[in-house]
């Protein structure tokens, strides 16, 4: 009988010691929050041609168009701006530059033909990735179409030909219409 008590006993003891292991608090994971992005602001420079800037604003219902030259080279830049508060605001860019192998922005061409190359100011990912801040677009033919712009979060890859084939997060996707004349 004594046997029986003392393994019922044992049984006990490692049964709470179960429980109170189960019970007790894992390190929290930690929280990496996405920034707020209530600005995209694109600018075009071409050798003889003035400078040109859009925006989208969160908000708004219209982004601004862009207009460019057929058969020029342009440098693109853009910026991220956390303008919430007009006090303060944020330029995101500089933390997407600092993260550049968390980040990829990526341009999709709609019913236009525009290439895009790396321009020699971008910045680049630890394995010479570009980012794409800053490109070239090369503009052919007279016509109009769309250019959806996405800043990428954690892509799986960085040279992907669509949106999906970078997966990863979208921290922000904003439409702007382009005449090229």
């Amino acid at each position: 009988m004594k046997f029986f008590l003392n393994i019922q006993h044992k049984t006990l003891y490692v049964l709470l010691s179960l429980i109170i292991i189960s019970c007790s608090k894992e390190d929290p994971e930690p929280i990496n929050e996405e920034e707020l992005i209530t600005t995209v602001q694109l600018t075009f420079k071409a050798p003889g041609i003035t400078d040109q800037i859009v925006r989208w604003q969160e908000g708004s219902n219209n982004s601004d168009a862009i207009s460019l030259a057929a058969n020029t080279q342009y440098e693109v830049g853009i910026i991220f701006l956390d303008e919430s508060d007009p006090s303060d605001i944020e330029d995101i860019t500089e933390e997407v530059k600092e993260e550049a192998d968390e980040h990829q922005v990526f341009y999709e061409f709609s019913q236009l033909n525009i290439g895009l190359e790396q321009s020699s100011s971008d910045t680049l990912d630890s394995n010479q990735n570009p980012v794409y801040i800053n490109s070239l677009w090369n503009t052919s033919e007279v016509g109009s179409g769309t250019v959806r712009v996405y800043l990428i979060h954690e892509p799986v890859t960085k040279s992907s030909s669509t949106r999906d084939g970078f997966a990863g997060e979208t921290d922000v996707a904003v439409d702007f219409l382009i005449t090229i004349e």
